[in-house]
């Protein structure tokens, strides 16, 4: 996977030039990267790349070779910016990203990062000032962790990589276990280690003199009051900014493909990518079971866009072989039920390297809002709304009430009620007054960089990804926008069908009915009415109407994965690692191989003991 890596030791050593090299091949550990690394005495920096973008070697330095940069990632649109770092005599040699950065760095400070609008993680050493600087994007779109400690700063796109020095602790973060247990995803800078941190969002990070210090440059922010819009402007504004966003990140070139599900996000992509291109060389990618609704939506959307559609069906027994894989790529942090992209994607990059996903489309637009969101409620009351609607919405693994019969009474007594602390306070970081803005808000801070983020990750291992929900002014729009335009993606469904009308008499995977009403929707309604009826009287012979998943991980750990599934969960040193009582463990997957539906549950599970495996044991 590529990204970067170094360190900063104050307490030179002879294995320093070692470890920078180390920390590079964990992060990637395969071939069709290239490295790039730096070293100088108790300092190190390199970048681990495809180099698709911005394949020059790194670091790049300015002009007198006091200041350096590695970064990985893309900026997008800045040609203006560029012209104005020339008129104020900057010379650039390289004219990639890096080397724009750079000088942005040069003129602006430490300020150079609320300019920029893209995905990116760079690094920069100034040696006039004696510090290191790192910096991400507003979204965090590049995670990177980091460890601390006396006098020592290791920094990786990976935990992976920082866990080859053998002095760094390996003290698991039960709470970290916890949340990933209940959220399928930790909360804020947590990982599996207690002493490894992520990096936030639109941060800042400054390494001086053996000191670190941390600091936001962008805030995520809803308004307190709204101002009137009107749907017809925040309908044509939304199309514009979307397609800006999309011209800005197509201009920057490559084979390109989209990831294209049967859902609106990718759909609304497809057809914006095919406007702004020649959608004759655009490739569509899906995978799943055959003949399930994604497969079929998405062929039938690719057709009307003339793109060069690819279906790939998705092996009920993948995991066995890109499960490990999956795990060590995320550091744990990815339960296995979600890694379905990688079993095809090789086959993908043949034919594009750079690939679209509609990454954030939904959490940008509301898709966690529920009809529950309007009302106000005294402050216990709304920290369990919220819960509940995530519990409603199926986005909580094990509930809290399930603590007592899945953990053992020592990790009880450790995590205490940290969960739910860090839960509350993810929803008051943001400072919304509303419950909706909260929720949204918890959305793009907590589930898309600490969870959506690694399905991003899996498909970096093997080309770039561009993620165009993401641009700076559309983010802006949408917190401005008054939520009620945003619950049910009610704007951005009025402005795909208003954009792209023939698209939108495609069916839709979340309903299973096209997203404007036609004569082909009219049909398909009298169709489910009369089948429900004919049902209702008796006539059970009729089959009754059912949604065709991409996936059936239920079926799969009963069937083809069933031995795997046993072999981990069920094995000694799974059993007696001391966080789950034994007899739980064996009744949730008894009551899974009987019927009951806990899929999720046990990926979670497989996950954590996979990455113990590899990291910990």
């Amino acid at each position: 996977m590529p990204g970067i890596v170094g360190f900063v030791d104050i307490h030179e050593s002879e294995e320093s030039q070692s470890l920078l090299q180390r920390m590079a091949m964990a992060l990637h550990n395969e071939a069709g990267f290239d490295t790039d690394l730096y070293y100088a005495p108790g300092l190190g920096l390199g970048r681990v790349s495809l180099k698709i973008t911005n394949p020059e070697s790194q670091p790049i330095w300015n002009e007198d070779h006091t200041i350096c940069i590695v970064m990985e990632g893309e900026i997008f649109d800045y040609e203006r910016q560029k012209q104005e770092l020339i008129s104020q005599g900057h010379n650039f040699c390289v004219g990639n990203d890096p080397e724009f950065i750079l000088h942005l760095y040069e003129h602006y400070g430490q300020g150079f990062a609320e300019r920029l609008n893209g995905a990116f993680i760079v690094a920069i050493l100034d040696e006039n000032e004696k510090k290191l600087i790192i910096a991400n994007d507003r979204i965090g779109l590049h995670p990177l962790y980091y460890f601390c400690h006396k006098g020592k700063l290791l920094f990786a796109s990976g935990v992976r990589s920082i866990l080859v020095d053998k002095d760094v602790p390996r003290s698991v973060d039960l709470v970290a276990i916890a949340e990933l247990l209940t959220f399928d995803h930790v909360l804020g800078d947590r990982t599996l280690l207690n002493v490894i941190k992520l990096l936030p969002p639109a941060s800042v990070l400054v390494y001086q003199k053996g000191t670190m210090s941390i600091r936001q440059y962008w805030e995520l922010r809803y308004p307190d009051t709204y101002q009137p819009v009107e749907e017809e402007s925040a309908i044509e504004q939304f199309n514009y900014l979307f397609r800006q966003a999309v011209r800005r990140q197509t201009l920057k070139g490559g084979s390109q493909g989209v990831l294209l599900s049967g859902g609106l996000d990718s759909r609304f992509l497809l057809g914006e990518i095919g406007a702004v291109t020649d959608p004759s060389m655009l490739h569509s990618f899906t995978f799943g079971i055959p003949g399930c609704d994604d497969a079929r939506f998405a062929k039938e959307a690719s057709e009307k866009v003339a793109v060069r559609h690819h279906f790939y069906q998705l092996p009920p027994d993948y995991l066995l072989n890109f499960a490990e894989i999956g795990v060590r790529l995320t550091d744990g942090l990815e339960n296995c039920v979600h890694m379905h992209t990688l079993p095809a994607l090789a086959q993908q990059v043949d034919h594009a390297q750079v690939i679209y996903k509609g990454f954030m489309g939904d959490a940008l637009m509301g898709f966690g809002l529920s009809r529950q969101y309007w009302a106000n409620y005294t402050d216990p009351t709304r920290y369990e709304v919220h819960f509940k609607v995530h519990t409603d919405q199926g986005l909580v693994l094990f509930h809290p009430h399930e603590y007592s019969r899945l953990l053992t009474e020592d990790f009880l007594k450790q995590i205490g009620g940290s969960v739910w602390s860090a839960y509350r306070a993810a929803l008051d970081e943001s400072e919304a007054q509303q419950i909706a803005d909260q929720r949204n808000y918890f959305d793009i801070r907590q589930r898309v960089p600490r969870m959506t983020i690694n399905g991003v990750q899996l498909v970096r291992g093997k080309a770039i990804v561009r993620l165009p929900y993401c641009d700076n002014d559309l983010i802006d729009f949408s917190v401005n926008l008054p939520p009620g335009y945003r619950v049910e993606r009610y704007l951005m469904t009025k402005a795909f069908v208003r954009a792209f009308p023939e698209l939108a008499k495609v069916p839709y995977a979340g309903t299973g009915y096209p997203l404007v009403h036609c004569r082909r929707e009219i049909l398909m309604r009298i169709n489910t009415q009369t089948r429900w009826r004919l049902r209702s009287a008796g006539l059970n012979w009729v089959p009754a109407p059912k949604k065709r998943p991409y996936a059936d991980y239920n079926l799969w750990m009963r069937t083809a994965l069933r031995d795997w599934v046993i072999d981990i969960l069920l094995d000694t040193r799974s059993l007696e690692r001391g966080y789950f009582r034994p007899e739980y463990i064996r009744k949730l997957v008894d009551d899974h191989m009987a019927g009951e539906n806990h899929a999720e549950k046990l990926g979670a599970l497989i996950t954590l003991e996979m990455w113990h495996r590899m990291f910990i044991d």
